[in-house]
């Protein structure tokens, strides 16, 4: 006896507008764009970087209002801003006496966290009560910083063509 579910027919494949795929090539042709956010993307790679991003995704904070919402140091949390300082992920505000850290979103193209809905979700489980993932081991990928003398490129170039 055939069974009664209804048999759905395969949905078609509808072409693309006129010209999508010709912007879409012309977009990623762009290769200081797609570079761009490429070091971006690599640099929210570390937890910590990625936690100070979300939290300039809130409001403009001062080093020790980040430090203190982090629960790391003032020299954990100025090294890290200055990273994502030199990567112009992140740009410093005076007020005053006191540096406000604000966020960057040019820097994120089409996918700035206050806009892009998978930011929203993704970073939904930071919030209290949910679990965390574990802190990072001594073990790992670091930023490494450039003697002195060797300040003409911003640390990331550095890192990325050592290839870490």
């Amino acid at each position: 006896m055939p069974s009664r579910e209804t048999v759905r027919p395969a949905p078609t494949l509808r072409p693309s507008p006129e010209g999508t795929a010709e912007r879409v090539r012309r977009a990623l042709d762009d290769h200081a764009q797609v570079a761009r956010l490429s070091r971006t993307f690599r640099a929210l790679g570390d937890p910590t970087r990625s936690r100070l991003v979300y939290a300039l995704s809130l409001g403009e904070l001062c080093v020790s209002d980040l430090a203190h919402a982090l629960g790391a140091s003032l020299s954990a949390t100025s090294h890290q801003l200055r990273i994502l300082r030199d990567l112009d992920i992140v740009h410093v505000r005076r007020l005053g006496r006191s540096q406000l850290y604000v966020l960057n979103e040019r820097a994120f193209g089409f996918c700035a966290p206050r806009l892009c809905l998978a930011w929203r979700q993704t970073l939904e489980i930071e919030r209290p009560g949910h679990a965390r993932p574990p802190a990072r081991s001594g073990a790992g990928p670091r930023a490494t910083v450039a003697p002195r003398g060797r300040r003409a490129r911003p640390r990331h170039v550095h890192r990325v063509r050592a290839g870490r």
